[in-house]
């Protein structure tokens, strides 16, 4: 079998493939390897498939899509980040979920190259996203001072006529030496203030607080951090997005990196999409924050919940909805017995009753964010 198709199998199947180093040692990124092995079959890392790419000629190697699967977790600009760091050759964000969508069996075929014209255009869109997410990791290693803001309606502009724009105020040293009064700043915005007996005064803005953004109403939900939990952030998404649990402990095996935030994306049955932000870590969560807080997965430990806005189970699980995993022969055991939590059973070994599983979470989601009027909110 052809190598795509090889790895399109193991995945679907959920089973791993073994990458070896040039030492023959077993290792788990396939940034470190130099063969990929499928059972008795073996490959270099660097070998062609036959999945295309929209914006060129050219085909994806085997590395390309094992990276991309290792690291389906990140967002696009950490995802960039780290195949530049790992010196991997990008999915390109058009072909991103096509590739996904294939190789986890969400489609059976795979997509036919588009016409040159329209692949002209995803590849200059492609080649502004790959310039910013380099900027950004430029941005990084500078100080604040000398980073620079990538805007796109300023792509083109040039340096020199930017320098014809600047006015030069002050130098470093006149400002070291200034007081507090910034007069003199304004006055050099706005050269008639201060005449006819102006005040030179600076009053404060009187405008109103900007309203929140759509960021600030994105729904959160909390897992816990505990590496034997059921759910963590390591295999949230496969279950909430794709409705199919996987042992966090084996996405660790395999090399995967924890996020320091999921997204999710849930396509009400209103024909509505809401996005959901996953975190293990409140310790970043304004007192604000926590009205945004819709549902928490407890771990059964009340310490999980120390340092929260709600310490207290009861205070807490009257404010949020909460979810107890638990493996489908076993029942809640310990403090989570008495607690206002949903069980949440997951099957060992059957995985066609994942889907049954996370559709009763969303329902019971849906119910309580629909009866405290959550959704209107977001």
């Amino acid at each position: 079998m052809e190598p795509l198709q090889l790895l399109r199998n193991h995945t679907c199947n959920k089973k791993p493939v073994i990458l070896k180093d040039a030492s023959d040692n077993v290792v788990t990124s396939v940034a470190d390897a130099s063969t990929v092995w499928f059972d008795d079959e073996s490959f270099a890392r660097n070998t062609p498939t036959t999945f295309p790419k929209n914006s060129s000629d050219d085909t994806y190697t085997l590395d390309t899509l094992i990276f991309l699967v290792q690291n389906e977790h990140l967002d696009n600009s950490a995802y960039f980040k780290e195949c530049r760091q790992r010196d991997i050759e990008h999915v390109s964000i058009v072909d991103r979920k096509k590739v996904l969508d294939y190789l986890t069996g969400k489609v059976d075929t795979q997509p036919t190259k588009q016409s040159s014209s329209t692949a002209g255009v995803r590849k200059q869109r492609e080649d502004v996203d790959e310039i910013k997410g380099k900027a950004e990791t430029n941005n990084e290693n500078e100080p604040a001072s000398k980073r620079v803001k990538f805007d796109d309606k300023q792509s083109h502009v040039s340096i020199e006529k930017l320098r014809e724009r600047e006015k030069v105020l002050q130098s470093s040293a006149s400002i070291l030496q200034g007081d507090k009064d910034f007069y003199t700043i304004v006055k050099a915005m706005n050269p008639t203030f201060g005449k006819n007996g102006a005040s030179s005064t600076i009053q404060k803005s009187s405008s109103k607080p900007s309203k929140p953004t759509s960021k600030d109403r994105i729904p959160i939900i909390i897992v816990p951090a505990a590496p034997t939990a059921k759910f963590t952030l390591f295999n949230i998404k496969q279950f909430l997005e794709n409705f199919e649990y996987v042992d966090p402990q084996q996405l660790r095996a395999q090399g995967m990196k924890k996020p320091d935030r999921v997204s999710i994306e849930r396509y009400r049955r209103d024909g509505q999409v809401t996005v959901y932000h996953v975190i293990d870590n409140v310790a970043h969560l304004k007192q604000n924050d926590w009205d945004r807080v819709c549902c928490v997965f407890a771990s059964g430990q009340q310490w999980q919940f120390k340092g929260w806005k709600y310490e207290r189970p009861i205070d807490l699980f009257s404010h949020v909805k909460g979810f107890y995993a638990k493996w489908a022969d076993e029942s809640i055991k310990g403090p989570a017995s008495g607690w206002n939590v949903t069980p949440l059973d997951i099957s060992r070994s059957q995985r066609h009753n994942d889907k049954l599983s996370a559709a009763k979470f969303w329902d019971a989601l849906d119910k309580h964010m629909g009866v405290h009027h959550l959704y209107g909110n977001y």
